[in-house]
């Protein structure tokens, strides 16, 4: 059984050795850094020194672009994309925005050398974090905004379907998104084996609006997959723990199955409260009764440090967290 929490937020090595020291007493096995471009651009040895202290103590070690181009999951800002702003997506409306066309092989390459120097660290595995076109909310769109027209995209969809793209979201221009994205991840995971590291695909529950990836099925048969991931933070989306967590389990464990991959589950641990406790061991409960044994939360110390994330009481969050998952 596989117990793993994200960590971010720190990087003095005193601070992170201690934290570590205090995962692996509490039962975790696990630890996901963050290398966000902020990482990459000014603490990039460091994530080095990071994940050996993670392995000294005895944890295995996941590395995810937080943030990275806004393609990735993680509150972080993207410098490439402040110095790029030509390779952003377009709203249908023609709006161009400060996240990474999945479609440019400009962005296939700036992401090929995060993942030169996350391999680099020696992360066991890289975890790509909720992959996902331009989030309206995040640009002041409305909720039904989407992307991406830009010339780019235009370009290969007339390749693809012999005909111009429309500012609508028509069957055609929803099977070339799902394509453009499934092969950005193709592309993404063969550079990870080919490097000799595995890679995680953590993917957004399809509730979360139409700029997730909707095919998982085709994420699961990613040749050189190693591990297909959700999160169904149910409080965050409004759901039953038990009920919706089980069977966001249920279904990554089928696919895993059908495509010979691990599945993993993140149980929400952050924005909660100490009242919530009951639905905390549904969540874990319900995924290790659908057969997942790579069991992660986000975050350490229930995020208690993030403002944003506004977990009441966050101390006594985590005790419950870390009894639910490790059973101490």
């Amino acid at each position: 059984m596989a117990i793993g929490v994200s960590y971010f937020g720190n990087r003095i090595l005193r601070h992170v050795r201690s934290d570590m020291e205090d995962l692996r007493d509490r039962g975790f096995t696990g630890v996901l850094h963050t290398f966000s471009e902020n990482d990459l651009n000014w603490y990039r040895a460091q994530m080095g020194q990071i994940v050996a202290v993670s392995h000294e103590v005895g944890l295995e070690v996941q590395l995810g672009p937080w943030g990275i181009g806004h393609l990735f999951g993680g509150e972080a800002e993207s410098l490439f994309m402040t110095q790029n702003p030509e390779l952003g997506q377009v709203f249908a409306d023609g709006r161009r925005v400060g996240a990474a066309c999945p479609s440019r092989p400009e962005v296939a390459q700036y992401l090929k050398g995060w993942i030169e120097a996350a391999v680099e660290t020696g992360a066991d595995r890289i975890f790509w974090d909720e992959p996902h076109w331009a989030h309206p909310v995040r640009f002041n769109q409305p909720d039904d905004a989407w992307t991406c027209v830009c010339e780019v995209c235009r370009h290969d969809f007339r390749e693809l379907f012999g005909e111009e793209m429309v500012p609508q979201l028509t069957e055609e221009v929803r099977a070339f998104r799902e394509q453009v994205l499934v092969g950005l991840l193709t592309d993404l995971v063969a550079h990870v084996e080919s490097l000799g590291c595995r890679s995680t695909i953590c993917l957004l529950p399809t509730v979360d609006g139409i700029h997730a990836v909707d095919s998982w099925e085709e994420v699961a048969a990613v040749p050189h997959l190693d591990t297909l991931a959700t999160d169904p933070y149910w409080s965050f989306f409004d759901r039953d723990a038990d009920e919706w967590v089980g069977e966001q389990a249920g279904r990554i464990v089928e696919l895993a199955a059908r495509h010979n991959t691990t599945p993993q589950i993140w149980i929400q641990g952050f924005g909660l409260s100490p009242d919530q406790a009951e639905e905390i061991h549904a969540a874990v409960n319900a995924a290790r009764r659908a057969g997942v044994e790579d069991l992660w939360t986000w975050g350490f110390e229930a995020c208690g440090h993030m403002s944003y994330l506004e977990t009441k009481q966050p101390d006594v969050v985590w005790e419950i967290l870390t009894e639910a998952l490790t059973g101490s």
